[in-house]
């Protein structure tokens, strides 16, 4: 009889974490489509930070800096990738398990690396992502060294 109860605790105790890291999942996503949405190349970044600057990033000096080191490391694929947090959140809300970790990582790496190289191989002229094109250094650095 106790271990059934304990068993019951447990189950659900599992399920609301799991719940709550969906939920967290969600809120960074969120914020992080939020502020490569705003994203402006005049912002203060990891690299050039000046003093008296308007940030003009929805997300603020963070968002600023997250969203440029996003957008200058792989381009346009940022938005997928923040589209993808989104959706493993929900799903982790919804379902309450954790399914195929290691391959919806592989695989998530995997659009990464082959959309940041089409990006820059056949669409890299780009007017708001001035410094490495549409793919980011990652997808320049593989059509490089391909």
């Amino acid at each position: 009889m106790k271990s059934q109860i304990l068993l019951k605790i447990n189950d659900f105790l599992k399920k609301r974490l799991i719940e709550l890291a969906g939920i967290l999942i969600l809120v960074i996503a969120t914020f992080l489509l939020i502020s490569i949405a705003s994203y402006t190349p005049s912002d203060p970044n990891f690299i050039y930070t000046p003093e008296n600057t308007d940030i003009k990033n929805f997300g603020g000096f963070y968002g600023s800096v997250f969203a440029d080191f996003l957008v200058q490391s792989i381009g346009l694929i940022s938005f997928f990738v923040t589209l993808n947090l989104i959706n493993w959140g929900f799903s982790l809300i919804t379902n309450k398990k954790i399914n195929d970790f290691i391959s919806k990582i592989f695989f998530t790496l995997a659009y990464i690396v082959f959309g940041t190289t089409f990006l820059n191989i056949f669409l890299n002229n780009s007017f708001w992502l001035i410094d490495n094109g549409n793919g980011g250094f990652v997808g320049r650095i593989i059509k490089e060294n391909i």
